[in-house]
């Protein structure tokens, strides 16, 4: 899908490494709560709002919203993305990146007896299940039109014995950049939505 790029949002920008992927001559937003990460995306030329999303008004709206590694973070996720229906142009795209419990990593380690480090009270408050996003998205205008798993680059179980380390990595090449990526083996999810109506 291509369609011509005018703004983007990216909520939880950090020091908006991000937005710099793009050209700066579209608008380039993003939402950072931390002081010192907001003051290094400023320093390099970015719009930062030093705000919760759901506090914020905007007089305009985005061609794409994106949220990498935020809603499981958060108190009140169903407000957030309530907000987030009111951000973005009709057309426009939404980019979700979550911890997915449902993938064979999880039920891997809970085999073995293993434990899952995305389980991680008070940071990680929440996990959705892809029903229920798909679902609650599409009651909200939202339509899922691609979606993909990654390692998240975070698998080195067997350090020491290389043989083992090493088909492993395969695997996760695999996984990130080859044909598995499109089913759930690995934690990382990423859902883009498609916006359809207000």
């Amino acid at each position: 899908m291509e369609f011509p790029l005018t703004s983007i949002l990216d909520i939880g920008c950090r020091t908006g490494d991000f937005l710099l992927h793009f050209d700066p001559k579209i608008k380039r937003e993003g939402i950072e709560l931390s002081k010192y990460f907001a003051s290094i995306a400023q320093n390099r030329g970015l719009k930062i709002h030093r705000n919760f999303v759901e506090n914020i008004k905007f007089d305009y709206k985005f061609d794409v919203v994106t949220c990498y590694a935020i809603l499981e973070h958060l108190e009140y996720p169903i407000k957030f993305l309530n907000k987030i229906n009111t951000l973005i142009n009709p057309g426009g795209l939404l980019v979700v990146l979550i911890p997915t419990h449902q993938c064979l990593k999880r039920k891997w380690l809970d085999t073995i007896g293993g434990s899952w480090h995305m389980y991680s009270p008070p940071e990680h408050l929440n996990f959705f299940s892809r029903r229920f996003l798909d679902q609650y998205l599409n009651k909200i205008g939202f339509q899922l039109i691609h979606r993909f798993y990654t390692s998240g680059g975070m698998i080195d179980p067997f350090p020491k014995i290389k043989i083992i380390n090493k088909l492993i990595k395969k695997i996760v090449e695999l996984g990130d950049y080859g044909w598995l990526k499109k089913y759930a083996f690995f934690d990382h999810m990423y859902s883009y939505y498609l916006f359809e109506k207000n």
